[in-house]
């Protein structure tokens, strides 16, 4: 094996967010169910515990970010991934857009798409939002309003917006990746 060969891309930096108009790439960073909050490390591309939630809180979907994207916060941008099973850490995954979450983190953009995992066929009759169950809907709300009130954390949560919301932040995201994080490197290999 040459040394190329053994080298890892960075998750963030090193794989293609390979948006197409309807699926993006995503890579999974907390699997459904769980109570801790991973983050990837934006210097070693590893998972780092970020916390275990401190309310009796577990993630209702896959948690992860879309490669090569900047959201306002500093991070890339989150994806809610659902799938009836949960999905492991560091799991890529082509994602069919739904639509997207609105909210604000200590005031600053926080949004977070909202996907199906594209291969799992136990979720392929979810087209749209308002395919979403309002039930599953308010659950998502809920968890997102609620699950740092014990740290004392400020978040706004606003709403559940469409496809075509999703779809003009998606491209502001892949933007200010491209004029904030890329400087001297060839964008055209950037998706």
């Amino acid at each position: 094996m040459s040394k190329n060969q053994l080298l890892i891309s960075h998750p963030w930096h090193g794989i293609a967010h390979a948006w197409n108009g309807k699926t993006i790439q995503a890579v999974i960073e907390i699997p459904k169910s769980e109570r801790c909050k991973f983050e990837i490390d934006k210097t070693s591309g590893l998972l780092r515990l970020d916390r275990v939630l401190s309310a009796s809180f577990e993630y209702p979907v896959n948690y992860g970010f879309v490669p090569q994207t900047l959201e306002e916060d500093g991070d890339p941008l989150d994806i809610l991934v659902l799938s009836k099973y949960s999905l492991p850490s560091l799991c890529l995954v082509n994602v069919r857009v739904l639509g997207i979450l609105l909210m604000k983190d200590r005031d600053k953009l926080d949004h977070k798409l909202i996907g199906v995992a594209d291969k799992d066929v136990t979720q392929e009759h979810l087209l749209s939002i308002d395919d979403l169950s309002v039930q599953f809907k308010n659950e998502l709300l809920h968890f997102f309003k609620e699950y740092t009130v014990l740290e004392n954390k400020k978040v706004e949560v606003e709403k559940i917006a469409d496809f075509e919301t999703a779809v003009q932040h998606i491209g502001k995201c892949i933007d200010l990746y491209r004029t904030s994080l890329v400087k001297d490197r060839d964008i055209s290999d950037l998706g």
